[in-house]
């Protein structure tokens, strides 16, 4: 495969990894690597040097604290612990040596630094690009990649010389793209191109770098509780000793990091020129997220994308609040220092607009060498030009609407865009049936069966780690089956589970507290084949004052032949459909189920409903409610049409509740697909047996079945969004119909008529 053709992998918990790269991780582990401590790092190094000196022993205690975050909790593979050994060892002994030249050469801590330009930007807006084509000027100075492994020249290199480093560097290029060629699609890393001094700050171990690469939460936490200006006197040390080696007019230094502590960077450079640029952050979070997570499987085969989400939420959160704290003159805005902001679409539209406007702001001028020296890196560093970066967004935790609400002022504060919404690869447009349709109960079994096969563009299900502590849930139809394993799975995620049921009052109810080790489950009696039983359940949890965050509308009735309810309308229609209506509706009015949260505060409903609404003829409107009697050769057909209605339901009812292009409560539906449960339990026995011995050998126990709901009932990535339809754990669209608006429309009208006083709230 060329470079052009590689398109990085999505799979983030199972790295790809080429097959030498597996049998050096295999031989590595055959031989065994001691574990990271600081104590013999350092010792390790200054034999390795004959040198002893480290200079100043502020880095000893990051130094400790990351070996022993990594020890508890990167979760290394062989080969990533004895390169993360390596590399702690080099970046001592680079400490070493700077300390021996300075020794020798005190003259090197008089060079005066002109003022530098520090591209301090979020991560993924433009950076790199902008980075790499301030560095082609001729009179700026830039850290190489082979200067940022080995800031000191090697022994027997001389002042000047560089030869073994770049030969060093570049094995270290080759190693990466061997051990990891994906990433190369994402972030190169080229032997003899400018890189960010954040490895730089690495020396004293204090920067983002291990946790942009390793799972070091106790590192992380540590970290942004210290004064890290010691780090930056450490980054001009460095810098001196390079331009020592090798000068220029002035310095391009470039690292998200510096947004973090501009304070610092500030106390040390306070006439540093700070450029940040901007970008959309739905653009930026998801790719930053990507690569982070092919970062981190470079060293470890455990690579948590949701964990990912979650940290860098919130950090790249503080990055912003922490340089704007700076930048309104909070403590540690330097004097001399000025800002200037550059828009990634911009940078895109007229990059050396952009540099102009940069030099301008610096004061100086760009030179026609200059200029040409930059197009030749526009030409040089094309787009796709190691491969195609494919991410998507909600595989790491993160809504659009979280995204949204994290990042909102800081988008008004500098106007940015929004970029056109990300493509979602799981959204399978789809309007015929799958298999072979659902028109009978062998069709429908079979059909069944096939889809259960079928594992490409699966979401995985929600860890169990994803809690709803201080949330209230409803499940209609819990006491058995499929609602009886959404209720023990959201009572162990935390929730306070509400069981609203026919019978199994209260032996089902202790049963799934018991297992879910919950003391926070209820059961409320209801039956909704009765609408008046509906209305009563309803006035007692406005009566009560409850507040739902979530109800999950499970409850559901497969009959063989037409049972007339009480109100005279067919007992499936009235289950699936009449009295999911009025149960949402009276609960919505009551403010049972509130409409005045925001983001991803607001309320889900989930509809369990089935694909079964795809072989459905049509709605009939002309008829709508009425009862017609059938038997078991027609059942099927009546199933289908009660879903139809059901799923019809919940898309208009999406649309309704969305206002001003934001939902107010979320509203999504599912078909869970086949389930080992007593749905035959009705049919003859000649057809009960060989049904259930098919649903025994193929279908999925509740437990399994239940992913899809509980995805869309708790996963952080729908916080905020509203709409989904889900088939097994497969996103789709529904069917034609039930997506069609007219057809929402006359549903919702014909609902009405038929449910008339019984949508009127209670009166006190």
């Amino acid at each position: 495969m060329s470079r052009a053709e590689l398109v990085t992998s999505t799979d983030y918990a199972h790295p790809r990894r080429p097959l030498p790269a597996r049998l050096l991780n295999a031989a590595v582990a055959l031989g065994g690597v001691a574990p990271l401590d600081a104590t013999a790092l350092i010792a390790t190094a200054r034999r390795a040097t004959g040198l002893h000196d480290l200079g100043d022993p502020f880095f000893v205690k990051p130094l400790s604290v990351l070996v022993e975050s990594i020890e508890r909790e990167a979760r290394l593979h062989p080969l990533g612990r004895a390169i993360m050994r390596g590399r702690i060892v080099s970046m001592l002994a680079n400490r070493l040596r700077v300390e021996a030249l300075y020794r020798e050469h005190p003259e090197i801590d008089a060079l005066p630094l002109p003022r530098p330009i520090v591209i301090a930007g979020l991560q993924r807006t433009g950076t790199t690009m902008l980075h790499r084509l301030l560095a082609a000027d001729p009179r700026a100075r830039a850290l190489l990649s082979w200067e940022a492994l080995h800031p000191a020249p090697l022994p027997g290199e001389g002042r000047g010389g560089s030869f073994r480093r770049r030969a060093e560097s570049r094995g270290a290029e080759l190693g990466l793209k061997a051990l990891a060629p994906e990433f190369f699609a994402i972030h190169p890393v080229e032997a003899n191109a400018p890189e960010e001094d954040v490895l730089l700050l690495d020396h004293v171990f204090t920067s983002q770098a291990p946790e942009a690469t390793l799972h070091v939460p106790t590192y992380a936490a540590w970290l942004e509780a210290q004064d890290l200006e010691p780090s930056y006197r450490y980054l001009r040390r460095l810098l001196k000793l390079l331009t020592w080696q090798r000068g220029g007019d002035y310095w391009v230094l470039k690292t998200p990091n510096h947004m973090e502590y501009l304070r610092e960077l500030l106390a040390v450079f306070p006439d540093a020129l700070i450029v940040q640029t901007h970008r959309d952050p739905q653009a930026t979070m998801g790719s930053f997220c990507s690569m982070v997570a092919h970062g981190r499987g470079v060293f470890s085969d455990e690579v948590d994308a949701r964990e990912v989400g979650s940290h860098w939420l919130r950090k790249v959160s503080r990055m912003i609040d922490r340089s704007l704290s700076v930048r309104d003159g909070g403590a540690g805005r330097a004097g001399g220092a000025s800002f200037i902001d550059v828009s990634y679409y911009d940078l895109l539209t007229d990059p050396l607009a952009e540099v102009r406007r940069i030099h301008a702001h610096a004061g100086t001028a760009l030179s026609p060498e200059a200029e040409t020296a930059m197009k030749a890196v526009l030409a040089r560093d094309t787009q796709h030009r190691f491969g195609r970066h494919v991410y998507r967004t909600r595989d790491f935790g993160l809504s659009p609407a979280g995204i949204e609400e994290a990042f909102a002022s800081y988008r008004a504060r500098f106007a940015i865009r929004r970029e056109k919404a990300e493509k979602d690869p799981l959204l399978e447009v789809q309007a015929g049936a799958s298999g072979v349709g659902h028109k009978s109960a062998v069709a429908a079994t079979l059909t069944g069966v096939l889809d259960l096969l079928r594992t490409a563009s699966a979401l995985a299900p929600l860890p169990a780690a994803i809690r709803l502590d201080g949330q209230t849930a409803m499940v209609t139809g819990a006491n058995t089956g499929l609602g009886k394993a959404i209720a023990i799975d959201l009572a162990r995620r935390g929730a306070r589970v509400l069981l609203a049921c026919r019978s199994g009052i209260p032996e089902a109810g202790e049963e799934i507290a018991r297992v879910a080790g919950s003391r926070a489950v209820e059961m409320l009696r209801v039956d909704l084949s009765d609408l008046d039983s509906v209305v009563a359940l309803t006035d007692e949890l406005a009566r009560r004052g409850e507040k739902l965050d979530l109800l999950v509308c499970n409850a559901g009735l497969m009959s063989v032949e037409g049972q007339q309810t009480a109100q005279g309308h067919d007992a499936m229609f009235t289950v699936h459909y009449l009295a999911s209506h009025l149960l949402v509706r009276r609960l919505l009015a009551s403010g049972v189920l509130p409409q005045d949260r925001r983001g991803t505060a607001i309320p889900r409903i989930v509809f369990v409903t089935s694909e079964t609404h795809r072989s459905s003829d049509g709605l009939d409107f002309d008829h709508f409610g009425g009862f017609t009697p059938f038997g078991m050769g027609s059942a099927m057909r009546y199933y289908g049409d009660s879903k139809l209605a059901l799923t019809t339901f919940a898309t208009e009812l999406a649309r309704r509740l969305t206002a001003g292009g934001a939902p107010t409560v979320a509203v999504h539906a599912t078909c869970p697909g086949p389930i080992d449960s007593r749905i035959a339990r009705g049919a003859p026995a000649l057809v009960q047996r060989p049904l259930s011995a098919v649903m025994r050998t193929f279908f999925r126990s509740p437990e399994v079945a239940a992913a899809p709901v509980i995805y869309l009932a708790a996963a952080p990535e729908l916080a905020g969004d509203t709409g989904w339809y889900m088939h097994l754990m497969r996103r789709k669209t529904a069917s034609p119909a039930a997506v069609d608006a007219e057809s929402g429309k006359r549903l919702w009208q014909a609902g009405e008529r038929l449910l008339g006083k019984r949508l009127e709230p209670a009166t006190s």
